[in-house]
């Protein structure tokens, strides 16, 4: 194969990777929208427990190739199962947030992620981080004092709720990492996809509303949508480098105020849009200096993310 015709080729790997992606992230976003909807009549743990159930399907779709539903089965389940916990605890409560709160700004807090990471990074993993990440950490703070304007009248259980979210979340990827490469995208999303069943279904018989049949089709699409979502950024991140994936996941903001302002009558204020730019710069630069590191980037969000070493 020429040197030209190599660069098509690779160039092509990247248009698709991108196009994943932002299918991906257009699919979790329209899950959280139905999500949100669904709140209204039904309590967040039936809602994740349906929505879990139908995202294992597409998640069948990544052991293709990888010996079969022996691709399930992680090889260090402890670390595996103790995240699948903590990604579990961060999508219950993030989508007890978005019942709440309006999107766009639900996705701004759990999108402050990155800022904990860094942290727990020092704290937990005894990283070094230089003052260039430190600074680009403190943008992204003030960024989100800014969306929630952090007063007794507008701060509320929402934020309280989306911001453990975001801790929870970042220590999902802190795990990650310790588990590194040794494991398949498809055991780590299945073991995701069952904490949530299993912590969801004891409050069952206690929050249990029947649904009409258009309803629990409704929850079917949020979990079919959810789990392609995890299976698309798996494919993404296996056309893509991680440093061309990553950034799409910010795309987000865009649908949460667009489902937000179409679906729900919310009408964002200015100083949001200031914030989530502020975010979203702290966000790309700290992918960007992870990727010169080349340490692990966050693809995904916090809510399950799919680290592009072990996207296999």
């Amino acid at each position: 194969m020429s040197i030209l015709q190599t660069a098509i080729s690779r160039d092509g790997a990247v248009v698709r990777g991108i196009g994943f992606a932002v299918l991906s992230y257009a699919s979790f976003s329209t899950a959280d929208a139905i999500i949100k909807l669904a709140s209204d009549r039904f309590a967040v743990f039936q809602i994740a427990f349906s929505v879990a159930l139908f995202a294992l399907l597409p998640v069948l779709f990544l052991t293709r190739g990888q010996g079969g539903l022996r691709a399930l089965m992680p090889k260090r389940w402890p670390l595996v199962a103790l995240r699948g916990g903590l990604t579990a605890l961060c999508g219950l409560l993030a989508w007890r947030g978005f019942a709440v709160l309006p999107l766009a700004e639900a996705y701004a807090i759990l999108f402050a992620a990155p800022i904990l990471i860094t942290i727990l990074s020092v704290v937990l993993l005894r990283e070094e981080v230089g003052w260039r990440r430190w600074s680009a950490q403190v943008v992204g703070f003030a960024g989100v004092l800014i969306m929630i304007r952090p007063d007794f009248a507008v701060l509320g259980m929402g934020h309280v709720l989306v911001a453990v979210a975001a801790l929870a979340g970042a220590l999902s990827f802190i795990t990650l990492k310790r588990i590194g490469a040794r494991e398949t995208s498809a055991s780590i999303l299945f073991a995701v996809f069952l904490a949530i069943m299993a912590t969801s279904a004891p409050m069952l018989p206690a929050t249990f509303v029947r649904p009409e049949w258009h309803e629990l089709g409704l929850m079917a699409l949020a979990g079919l949508l959810m789990g392609c979502g995890h299976a698309g950024l798996v494919l993404a991140t296996r056309e893509a480098p991680a440093v061309v994936v990553a950034p799409f996941q910010y795309s987000q903001m865009i649908w949460g105020v667009l489902f937000g302002v179409l679906l729900f009558g919310d009408r964002p204020a200015p100083v949001l849009f200031l914030g989530m730019a502020l975010v979203v710069a702290s966000g790309l630069y700290t992918i960007w200096r992870e990727t010169a590191r080349q340490q692990q980037v966050t693809v995904g969000g916090g809510r399950g993310e799919v680290p592009a070493r072990a996207a296999r």
